[in-house]
């Protein structure tokens, strides 16, 4: 299961912009997962508590997933279609050659933190 060592990666690249803007508690992470990589959101869901429970300023945060759509160009015809759900097939020509132009990207979208609204 990869999705621990990538959360571990998260946790520690989160943890470099917390210290460097000084906050001590992130509220939760957004991350940005394509349909087209190798990483299923359910085992990062599963993992992100055995993982935000090694790093304090972690802690009791929530994990928030928004899954990118995997679109490709038809080689063919030009169609440009969701991947995943045609199964790789051009809906237009029925060709499976294309190119994967959305739903490659792993990326930190936001770091949420409540603001302290004492004065």
């Amino acid at each position: 299961m990869h999705e621990l060592t990538l959360l571990f990666g998260v946790a520690e690249q989160v943890g470099k912009v917390a210290e460097e803007n000084h906050i001590d508690h992130v509220d939760a992470v957004v991350l940005e997962i394509g349909e087209a990589t190798a990483i299923v959101p359910e085992f990062m869901q599963d993992g992100y508590s055995v993982v935000s429970d090694e790093f304090p300023f972690l802690k009791g945060s929530e994990l928030i997933i928004d899954v990118e759509t995997a679109f490709g160009s038809c080689l063919n015809c030009g169609e440009v279609y969701p991947i995943v759900y045609h199964k790789g097939v051009c809906p237009e020509c029925g060709s499976r050659d294309k190119e994967v132009i959305s739903g490659t990207d792993f990326v930190i979208k936001e770091i949420r933190i409540l603001e302290d609204t004492e004065e």
